[in-house]
């Protein structure tokens, strides 16, 4: 009952705080400008409250009610009507986006990491969208203006297939490699290659923002188990999920090691599943020795041209941090 009222506190004092804002108006010699900023500082004030409601609700345990499933998406909906509207259909876009995007990190469980991943392609595709409809209002006379635009809106519709069917998708397997000079000998990183390793080091700046990291490792005989924990931060109040990572020796000879992909049922099957591991080494003189990591995974989001290079990128920071990790006594 307390939720349901401070929601009802908070939607009015958002109601308020948008009437200042018009009052106030301190451009006045330049309403388009400040119509803007308004607008924008209305969207996250509105998800702000929304947050804040939303916590209230789960805490009194009313998250099954219609205070959640109504009253919160209202907020956001009077956000959306009374704050200013863009003038233009890429405004309007932008800012549905940016409304959808607050959305999926409070009410529907996204981490940070894949909302921060994925807003630039979100605001491509709106810029692209409402930049054909503002071309075909202002030049609907021209006959070849709208012929483009319309071509540029339908090019979004195949490109939005990629992975729904195997006719429209892209190969999955790729690999990303590593090679470090490590300040031991051969002998010395073969031992440390079947040791239990310690993830105590820093990860790169790009896996300690969200991708899961591993916990501990148990060896039994061939078979290793690797611990993850989801390391995206959430603003649902959930947890980081937890999953393991099973690992079975697959080839073992001097220089040469490989572990294949047993099966993973931790977070990381969300942007990738990893296929195998293969480690080389190659002494370089008595305390030096050239590793390679090489990891083979299967990409797990669409579209390829644009996450591609993202998980390729991650994987080769992977593979240096496990040399660095594990490779190296």
């Amino acid at each position: 009952m307390w939720a349901v009222l401070l929601l009802l506190m908070l939607g009015g004092g958002l109601l308020a705080m948008f009437a200042a804002m018009w009052a106030l108006n301190p451009a006045a010699n330049d309403r388009q400008v400040t119509k803007s900023r308004v607008a924008l500082a209305a969207i996250i004030a509105a998800v702000t409250v929304a947050s804040v409601a939303y916590r209230l609700i789960t805490g009194y345990g009313l998250q099954q009610s219609a205070a959640l499933f109504l009253g919160i998406p209202a907020l956001l909906a009077i956000a959306a009507v009374f704050s200013p509207t863009p003038r233009t259909a890429t405004g309007v876009a932008c800012k549905a986006v940016t409304i959808g995007l607050f959305v999926s990190l409070i009410f529907l469980g996204e981490g940070v990491l894949c909302v921060l991943m994925s807003a630039p392609l979100f605001y491509l595709v709106a810029i692209v969208v409402g930049f054909s409809v503002d071309y075909l209002r202002r030049d609907a006379k021209k006959t070849g203006g709208t012929v483009m635009s319309f071509v540029a809106m339908l090019a979004l519709v195949p490109m939005s297939l990629e992975g729904v069917t195997a006719g429209t998708s892209f190969a999955r397997d790729a690999s990303a490699s590593q090679t470090r000079i490590v300040p031991a000998s051969a002998a010395a990183v073969e031992r440390a290659l079947f040791e239990v390793p310690r993830f105590d080091r820093a990860l790169p700046r790009l896996l300690g923002a969200g991708f899961p990291r591993p916990n501990w490792v148990r060896i039994d005989r061939d078979r290793w188990v690797i611990r993850m924990r989801g390391g995206e931060m959430r603003l649902d109040g959930m947890e980081p999920r937890e999953g393991d990572l099973v690992l079975d020796v697959a080839a073992r000879r001097p220089g040469v090691v490989q572990w294949n992909a047993r099966s993973d049922d931790s977070h990381m099957t969300h942007f990738l599943s990893w296929q195998s591991a293969r480690v080389e080494w190659e002494a370089i003189d008595a305390g030096t020795t050239r590793v390679t990591w090489t990891l083979r995974y299967r990409r797990g989001l669409d579209p390829a041209w644009y996450f591609g290079p993202m998980e390729q990128y991650a994987a080769q920071l992977a593979a240096g941090y496990l040399i660095e990790t594990v490779a190296t006594p």
